[in-house]
């Protein structure tokens, strides 16, 4: 099994400590609830199966992020894919959960090392950061990791943004939390920085920030990709989820 590669490379303003400490409170809050996370999130969504409709047999697919690897699952016959995640347990849940029949293969790295593609072989027709860009620390870092996912994509491929809209949900905006429960002020971190508690068999904390429209945007534009769809879709009011499939 491969592992993480020591040295990160940040380019970002925010200071290296605190973004040690975010992405260290990620990966136990997801070794920690690992099971618990991944029954909670079922086996699909509405938007996600909207976009992976249009993977075709066959396609190389790369899972971002891809936690309990719910991308696999719902691919077509055929399909090759490479799901990566930081956390060991998360990616236990990816393989008890793939099924049997898909050439599936699973990657410990942390995206903030620059050296994760190396990881990973190939170009992709399909690239998908679901939920993973709002736990990346530092805008410029976001700016990093997308644009070395773009680098990996063929030239009609395409590459699948879809991040959590957390601050739209009232519900959800009351699990956020001041920045001194861990033991960080709001100057620490950036714009659109938050703390989220969870409370499901047990008692956790995980840093989230929110892309929202203008910064899928942004982010877009400085990896050089073109904008195919935006859409929000998922939950009961379908926007807890922004989607946007992006091309070369």
């Amino acid at each position: 099994m491969a592992r993480p590669f020591a040295g990160f490379r940040y380019t970002d303003n925010m200071r290296k400590e605190v973004i040690d400490m975010l992405i260290d409170l990620n990966r136990k809050f997801y070794d920690n609830f690992a099971e618990t996370f991944a029954t909670s999130r079922g086996k699909s969504e509405p938007g996600l199966e909207r976009v992976l409709q249009d993977v075709y047999p066959g396609s190389h697919v790369l899972d971002l992020g891809c936690g309990q690897g719910r991308v696999a699952a719902l691919l077509p016959p055929g399909c090759a894919y490479v799901g990566v995640d930081f956390s060991q347990e998360m990616l236990r849940q990816a393989r008890q959960r793939s099924p049997a029949d898909r050439d599936a293969h699973f990657v410990v790295a942390n995206l903030l090392d620059r050296g994760w593609p190396t990881l990973v072989c190939g170009e992709f027709t399909w690239i998908v950061l679901r939920a993973v860009l709002h736990h990346i620390p530092g805008k410029e870092n976001r700016q990093n990791l997308l644009k070395q996912a773009a680098d990996l994509l063929s030239p009609t491929g395409r590459l699948v943004l879809a991040n959590w809209q957390f601050m739209e949900v009232p519900r959800l905006r009351r699990r956020i939390l001041d920045w001194e429960a861990f033991q960080l002020t709001a100057a620490d971190v950036e714009p659109g920085d938050h703390l989220l508690d969870w409370r499901r068999d047990g008692h956790g904390l995980r840093y989230v920030h929110w892309v929202d429209e203008a910064e899928t945007l942004a982010l877009a534009a400085a990896a050089g990709l073109k904008v195919e769809a935006l859409f929000r879709a998922d939950g009961h009011q379908n926007n807890l989820t922004l989607y946007a499939v992006l091309c070369p």
